[in-house]
């Protein structure tokens, strides 16, 4: 056994995962596993390579419990944004989007996908795409649910209808497959095409299988401001169909209107947990989101794919000047914020919101806004404000909320995008909330233990003899994240090591060493 198998951190402050108050000690790691947990001073056995943390807070290693890494771990699997900000396990597949598993009904809207990023798509369904994961040795540990958008795909195409019965049992079976294979539930996406066309009953039918296995049922719900209440008694209802665990995919309220809307919220989740259901939700501490620029055309392109809109836009004038009016009267475009384009002339325009963005080239917002879509819809990003930061605040300290990015792991590079800041800075944002109004020892747990309990990730989340060493090390008083809209690539500080299955993934010289697994 070498010594980089054999290690001691020693005199850390110690955070045990699990809410409890933090103590000083030494952890032994021993391959892949932590082996002890003992007051400082102990004698280092002969063979132990002894690494001091000497005034750092030691934790669980982070887990993102809402990524949408499926492909950019395959595409650079350094995953430098999560890793920087101490994130050690994520979980993708989110909001209904997998890559797996693969038809001949979804292969080349999939494949164009994959393409985008220099990424081969050979494999067809989950334990395929699983191994094709761990080939490509990602720095983090990663989970992967089952997107029910791909699932009506690979079933039934992208088109508008009710599912036959051959399709839902062909659904059905497929949902199946990939839960054996080791996927940890299903995730929706109930605003994004195809999964927007299905019906309660549709989903009721696939929950029903999650039940065979008590796996999770994550959802991007259909509404999260006008129509939330609905639409949270429509989780509540889908995840009594199913194994009763459900978790809330970015839960907010959208638009002033809806702010006050939370308390009720609250009230009804409360009251489902008291009932019962095993409902967690997840959250980024930032109060603007961000999608597909293409959100604000009229209600007409919904169904379309963002690719599909860009080709409907370039290839008809009397199509552009229909839908120039209708942008030109949106109210609040300086809510929204151009957060990527391909196009080289804007690219010093991203950050701004869309009415900045929009002088500098001599045009209105909406002639701009169409512009964009028009030449680069297919990739054109946009963030999205109207979310209140004190509803966020109230949000991100319930005991049952955890911490996600909503983003994939890219590089510093941009060479894969450019990310929203969240992407880079979620974690020191969220502890340095919850810390200040809870301690940093309820901080911890909540991105520690609670989600690897959500997503049932055995032997993570915790600092204890026995489970796996996935360790964060950071100075507790200089934690802190740098990215904003203007440059959302930018590194914490305050970070000093991350380990991840007893590799150092990342010391202080800031070199990335993969060791993740794929968590199945």
């Amino acid at each position: 056994m070498s010594d980089t198998e054999r290690t001691v951190l020693t005199d850390g402050i110690l955070y045990d995962g699990k809410g409890g108050e933090p103590f000083p000690g030494d952890v032994f790691l021993c391959r892949d596993r932590i082996e002890a947990v003992v007051p400082p001073g102990t004698k280092v056995r002969a063979g132990y390579r002894t690494v001091s943390v000497r005034g750092c807070a030691v934790c669980p290693g982070f887990i993102d419990a809402h990524a949408h890494s499926d492909l950019t771990l395959l595409a650079d699997p350094k995953a430098e944004g999560k890793i920087f900000q101490g994130i050690t396990t994520e979980i993708s597949g989110n909001c209904g989007q997998s890559f797996f598993p693969v038809t001949e009904r979804n292969r080349e809207h999939l494949e164009r996908d994959c393409r985008s990023l220099g990424v081969t798509p050979d494999w067809s369904d989950a334990s395929g795409y699983f191994d094709r994961v761990e080939l490509a040795r990602p720095s983090v540990n990663c989970a992967f649910l089952c997107g029910h958008n791909t699932l009506r795909a690979a079933a039934a195409g992208y088109e508008k209808k009710e599912l036959a019965e051959s399709e839902l049992q062909n659904m059905s079976d497929l949902l199946r497959d990939a839960l054996r294979a080791g996927s940890p539930g299903l995730s929706t996406g109930l605003i994004y095409v195809p999964g927007r066309f299905a019906g309660r009953e549709e989903l009721a039918r696939l929950c029903s299988v999650l039940r065979e296995f008590d796996a999770l049922y994550a959802t991007h719900m259909r509404s999260e401001g006008d129509g939330l209440e609905e639409a949270l008694e429509e989780a509540l209802y889908l995840a009594r169909c199913g194994s009763g665990r459900l978790e809330i995919s970015h839960l907010k309220t959208a638009l002033p209107r809806n702010w006050g809307k939370l308390e009720r919220v609250f009230r009804r989740i409360e009251d489902a947990r008291a009932d019962g259901l095993r409902v967690t939700a997840d959250r980024y501490p930032w109060v603007h989101s961000q999608t597909s620029l293409s959100i604000v055309l009229p209600g007409a392109y919904d169904s379309m794919t963002d690719a599909e809109i860009q080709r409907h836009l370039s290839s008809s004038e009397s199509e552009r000047a229909a839908v120039l009016p209708e942008l030109e009267k949106r109210a609040r475009w300086d809510l929204v914020l151009l957060t990527f384009t391909s196009l080289p002339e804007y690219r010093t325009l991203l950050g701004l919101a869309i009415p900045e963005a929009a002088a500098r080239t001599g045009m209105s917002p909406g002639s701009f806004v169409l512009d964009v879509l028009t030449r680069d819809g297919a990739r054109a990003r946009g963030a999205f404000g109207g979310l209140s930061p004190e509803n966020m605040e109230k949000i991100l300290l319930r005991d049952w909320v955890c911490c996600g990015t909503d983003e994939s792991a890219r590089p510093f590079d941009e060479s894969l995008g450019r990310s929203h800041p969240r992407g880079f800075d979620s974690f020191p944002r969220f502890l340095d909330i919850v810390r200040s109004r809870r301690g940093m020892a309820e901080a911890v747990r909540k991105v520690t233990s609670l989600p690897a309990s959500v997503f049932r990730l055995k032997g993570r989340g915790v600092l204890a003899p026995g489970a796996f060493a996935d360790l964060t090390v950071l100075d507790p008083d200089r934690f802190r994240g740098t990215a904003d809209f203007a440059s959302p690539h930018s590194p914490c500080e305050g970070l000093r090591q991350v380990w991840v299955n007893g590799i150092p993934a990342l010391g202080e010289d800031g070199a990335v060493r993969c060791a993740g697994r794929v968590c199945r």
